[in-house]
């Protein structure tokens, strides 16, 4: 080989070594630009910018691929690189610590009984498939009463049927008075069962939609309710139980998401209907949490003292109607306790926390958990609060 060759062929490769570079590059920043996006978006109102409030949703993704991009970078020895990932992380960590929150140490506050009140919260999807024949006992029941949580919040309960007469739930009717002698009775989507006495407030139910989001239901809902407690030891609280707007995805929406996880999207008209089915329900569905997250905070302006808010928001902690509900009063016991990213929905490949427990006042959390268990579409969470 020439010697001329010899350099064609060392500048060649030195081109490719030098596209290759600039290509990284820009996948670096556009990936960091993602991320900043995506921690921040949930601060833009989605009845005027959607596109922000679904970007929110894979912000634990967006995270992972800017620190594998850090890490190669300095595996490689560009360090001046890994420090747009490096930057992106920092200037999101606001957001990111919400959900990777890192949290070495147990609280070293003791509970005891006395001075303490277990919370448990639960989507239980109407206690699994409804089979009259059924006598196997409902799991999502079963772990419920075996917690023996001081209060439990249950969403999507009971909606077409009387809880307490389902077959798989039934069973278990004498340990649940046993246990919770203060209850929901009858149907329900949000349920309470308590070892207090409790009183409902029944002004946080809305029933009318937003008047700029239009309706998909004919009787568009959502559901949130409070319940003040009487503890044994004299303190006052108000606990808000509510379920935001649900996506709604029907079979086929399912079944295009489950098709993209797979890379089985080969044409054009596949893109298209992932545009106008799942991107344009999410918007819509972020505008519905606007306007009800807006209620919620409303009510919990008007209420005094120590309250808790948990439930399934159908959004994750980078979303517009979690920071709303929020607030710059209510802290977050996973936050506060939790360790890691943890999802609380698991369908269909889609692994979302979307499952939040809030509190505010006389209140500290000191333990949180979120267990693999029941039958629904949903994980449970157990928070532990002491009072200060």
């Amino acid at each position: 080989m020439s010697i001329d060759s010899k350099n064609i062929g060392k500048k060649g490769l030195k081109m490719g070594k030098n596209t290759v570079k600039v290509i990284l590059l820009c996948i670096t920043v556009l990936m960091a630009l993602l991320l900043v996006a995506s921690a921040w978006g949930g601060y833009v109102n989605p009845t005027k910018f959607s596109f922000l409030s679904v970007l929110t949703l894979g912000l634990p993704l967006i995270l992972i691929i800017n620190f594998v991009i850090m890490i190669t970078w300095l595996v490689v020895l560009q360090w001046r690189y890994a420090l747009i990932s490096l930057a992106a992380i920092l200037l999101s960590w606001g957001s990111v610590r919400m959900v990777f929150p890192i949290n070495l140490f147990s609280s070293s506050t003791e509970a005891t009984p006395e001075n303490s009140l277990r919370v448990l919260t639960f989507n239980v999807m109407n206690f699994g498939p409804y089979d009259p024949s059924n006598h196997i006992p409902s799991k999502s029941m079963r772990y419920t009463l075996d917690q023996n949580a001081d209060v439990v919040l249950l969403q999507e309960g009971s909606q077409e049927r009387n809880y307490l007469k389902l077959s798989n739930v039934e069973m278990m009717s004498e340990e649940l008075e046993n246990k919770y002698p203060y209850h929901s009775d009858g149907r329900h989507d949000l349920m309470i069962l308590s070892k207090y006495p409790y009183t409902v407030i029944n002004d946080t139910i809305l029933k009318t939609g937003p008047e700029n989001v239009k309706s998909r239901d004919p009787e568009y809902q959502y559901y949130a309710r409070g319940y003040d407690l009487e503890l044994p030891n004299g303190k006052q609280l108000r606990i808000v139980n509510l379920h935001l707007h649900t996506i709604g995805l029907d079979d086929g929406d399912r079944e295009l998401y489950m098709n993209i996880t797979k890379n089985n999207i080969d044409s054009e008209e596949e893109f298209r209907k992932i545009k106008s089915s799942l991107y344009n329900k999410l918007c819509a569905t972020f505008k519905y949490h606007a306007h009800e997250a807006q209620m919620v905070r409303n009510f919990l302006d008007k209420s005094p003292g120590n309250v808790i808010v948990c439930g399934d928001f159908n959004d994750t902690p980078a979303s517009y109607s979690y920071r709303t509900v929020r607030g710059d009063d209510m802290r977050d016991a996973f936050m506060d306790c939790g360790f890691g990213f943890k999802h609380t929905f698991h369908d269909n490949r889609l692994y979302f926390k979307i499952d939040h427990i809030m509190y505010r006042g006389d209140l500290e959390a000191v333990d949180w958990y979120r267990d693999k268990a029941g039958d629904s579409d949903h994980y449970p969470q157990v928070a532990t609060f002491v009072w200060k």
